[in-house]
């Protein structure tokens, strides 16, 4: 039992500082549209400056899966 529990105080610690780390590559979201025929599109939000963006190796995005038109 007490394995148990050291085991989900690591896990809780361990995603702490893994968002806490994660969280200043953050750098915007993918918004994914899948309500047009014509497929799915993308578009970027991005919640920094461009030339910040570009001058990063990776970055982190959220991703945002939504029909943003209305199917009648």
């Amino acid at each position: 039992m007490e394995l148990v529990i050291i085991l989900a105080i690591g896990i809780v610690v361990g995603s702490i500082i893994t968002r806490i780390i994660i969280r200043p590559l953050d750098f915007g979201t993918l918004r994914i549209d899948t309500s047009d025929p014509d497929g799915p599109f993308m578009f970027l939000e991005l919640s920094k400056d461009v030339n910040t963006v570009a001058s990063k190796k990776y970055v982190v995005l959220k991703v945002n899966l939504k029909n943003y038109i209305s199917q009648k």
